[in-house]
């Protein structure tokens, strides 16, 4: 699956994204991710953009909705995208 960086960005910017990546270790996970501050905890909310313009265009910093807390994934290890589930 062949997606952009920045249309990723987007949707976690518009809302809460479901998607599934695999891990190092190999095993399939599940999550709904967003960018969006009214999802984040108040105290986790960064100071700094979680995705700058210089960072690796591979990764994705993102809030895990169901586990709270940061989570990163590599764009190429997506395994299934269902892009804005939610607003």
């Amino acid at each position: 699956m062949k997606l952009e960086k920045q249309l990723i960005l987007r949707h976690l910017y518009n809302g809460v994204v479901t998607l599934s990546f695999k891990k190092a270790n190999g095993e399939v996970r599940e999550m709904n991710a967003t960018l969006v501050t009214r999802y984040i905890d108040p105290k986790e909310i960064k100071e700094s953009m979680a995705n700058p313009e210089d960072s690796n265009p591979n990764l994705v910093v993102c809030w895990d909705m169901d586990k709270q807390g940061w989570r990163s994934f590599k764009i190429d290890t997506i395994e299934e995208y269902k892009g804005v589930t939610r607003r």
